[in-house]
């Protein structure tokens, strides 16, 4: 069974091995995409730029004489005069997290934005700069914003497949704004005169955060760091949900059709292979037949083993496994009455040789005489252990080898 569990874990870690090289060149690939895209704009608008000084240069320097540039004519990047890409009127890019952090780093981040439908703000870059708009949706994938009104009107070049027989290839439609290019504008009074008036606020901090379980929804305010002046969300109108004829009712969804007992499993064993693979290498429940199988397996091969290793014993090895099974046959030695008394003399002998002070020339002979009747009764006690009939034999291993 251990060799099984074995080959799961291994299993897993190869698994895993694969898809964090996966996940690494999925994220190279779309790291290297990115960078294309970005790179592309920024030709796309340092073009645009050079084009446009050179274009007012030649209108001053040539007056009546200036070209017409309002012909349908494409530059290198496939755009019309005066026009630009869908993909960078939409701002089109995958951004990462850091990116969408730092765009929206003055509203509380990416997790907790603090700017929402409905409110007003000003553009602080681009061609609208000071235009004051209320935004209509905000996109969280890119970081940017729709704003309602004439605002963040751009030319852009519609590509042919989507563009309609009779007319233009250059339309004019709504782009998005990123976030970290507008403010928040709201009313706020002045506490030195008291009046009310729209003030531009650049930052906004994210208080009293709130995770509904059930739900899944998060609700948190939103603050003016410093001021620690409470900004209200923009007022939403209700949804209103119809109901159709195709509709489930609530009482439907409500009913409870499925009641777990201890009397039956949930699911018949049939329909468990149908779910779980049956012979997947990642399994690690099995059936007790399963798991009885597997042990006698493993059992049988370790005998086959130990029988294989029997028959290269050497002849010595042999002797001494037939001393030790004739020993623990034997059972544990007992002492005699004759030997205890023996032990007691020579453990009263040795409690003498030591409580007395005598010379030491005197006290060697009798430590000599102590140890010689230890060594005797050492003797007694292993002639005990190994019997009548092996005479003389030490209780080693390795006293048959001397004698072989």
């Amino acid at each position: 069974m251990d060799k099984i569990l074995r080959r799961v874990s291994m299993a897993e870690r190869q698994v895993a091995r694969r898809n964090k090289y996966r996940q690494q060149r999925i994220f190279s690939i779309e790291k290297n995409k990115r960078l294309q895209e970005m790179v592309s704009m920024r030709r796309q608008a340092g073009y645009e730029l050079g084009a446009a000084v050179k274009a007012r240069h030649e209108d001053l320097e040539l007056g009546d004489l200036a070209p017409r540039r309002d012909v349908s004519k494409l530059d290198s990047f496939g755009n019309y005069w005066g026009s630009i890409s869908t993909e960078r009127a939409m701002l089109q890019v995958n951004l990462t997290d850091e990116q969408k952090k730092a765009r929206g780093a003055w509203c509380g981040g990416s997790q907790y934005l603090c700017i929402a439908p409905g409110d007003r703000v000003v553009i602080t870059e681009g061609p609208y700069k000071g235009k004051i708009s209320t935004i209509e949706s905000v996109k969280r994938d890119t970081m940017a914003v729709e704003l309602g009104g004439n605002v963040s009107i751009v030319n852009a070049k519609i590509p042919d497949f989507m563009n309609e027989e009779g007319k233009p290839p250059v339309q004019q439609i709504k782009s998005v704004v990123p976030i970290s290019a507008i403010r928040l504008v709201h009313p706020l009074a002045d506490p030195e005169t008291g009046a009310t008036r729209d003030v531009i606020i650049r930052e906004l901090k994210p208080v009293g955060i709130m995770h509904d379980r059930p739900t899944r929804r998060v609700t948190y305010g939103r603050v003016v760091p410093g001021l620690n002046v409470r900004i209200p969300w923009p007022r939403r109108e209700r949804k209103v949900h119809e109901d159709n004829a195709d509709d489930t009712l609530r009482l439907e969804v409500e009913e409870r059709t499925f009641v777990p007992t201890l009397l039956r499993p949930p699911v018949p064993e049939s329909v468990v292979d149908e779910l779980r693979n049956r012979y997947s290498k990642f399994r690690t429940r099995h059936t007790p037949e399963y798991v009885a199988r597997i042990e006698a397996e493993e059992a049988a091969k370790r005998a086959r083993k130990k029988g294989a290793v029997d028959e290269m014993l050497l002849p010595v090895q042999e002797y001494n496994r037939e001393m030790r099974a004739l020993r623990r046959e034997r059972g544990k030695p007992q002492l005699s009455e004759e030997m205890l008394d023996k032990i007691g003399e020579v453990v009263a002998k040795s409690r003498v040789f030591r409580n007395s002070k005598g010379a030491e020339a005197g006290a060697a002979p009798a430590a000599a005489a102590a140890e010689a009747e230890v060594e005797t009764l050492h003797e007694a006690v292993e002639q005990l252990s190994l019997g009548e009939d092996a005479p003389g034999t030490a209780a080693g291993e390795n006293q048959p080898k001397t004698s072989a």
